[in-house]
């Protein structure tokens, strides 16, 4: 079953796996569903209400990288982080979440390159007397 998925919580490391679970779930059927012909969009004003939805999802992506970025090194600051290859564990940490800034950069890019898909397509909408 499906967390209650209500920010304030409550968390737990199962509970988050599953959200990432979720997002996972969510984003395979949206391929899907974005297909031409697939059902899943009639009209361009649908893939705009999508692209606001997406668009948040982008937004919102810089956090969660930050996030555990900063509890990875944190857990590794003090000392409550091992590495089964032998490597320093802050320095991995610090490293990982190097990585997961980038992530978080990129993700917002991603964020204005859809905002403004969405801007361009704000005037689409489908013929009369067409199916889209």
């Amino acid at each position: 079953m499906a967390p209650d998925l209500n920010p304030d919580g409550p968390h737990s490391p199962d509970r988050t796996r599953d959200a990432a679970n979720i997002l996972v779930a969510a984003i395979r059927y949206l391929n899907h569903a974005t297909m031409y012909g697939s059902g899943g969009l009639e009209y361009p004003a649908d893939v705009y209400a999508l692209l606001s939805d997406v668009a948040a999802a982008f937004q919102a992506a810089p956090q969660l990288l930050d996030q555990a970025g900063a509890f990875l090194r944190a857990q590794a600051a003090a000392g409550q982080a091992g590495d089964d290859q032998g490597r320093d564990p802050v320095a991995v940490a610090a490293e990982a979440s190097t990585e997961l800034e980038v992530a978080g950069w990129k993700a917002g890019d991603a964020w204005l390159m859809v905002k403004r898909a969405q801007g361009l397509i704000s005037g689409l909408h489908a013929k009369r007397g067409t199916d889209g």
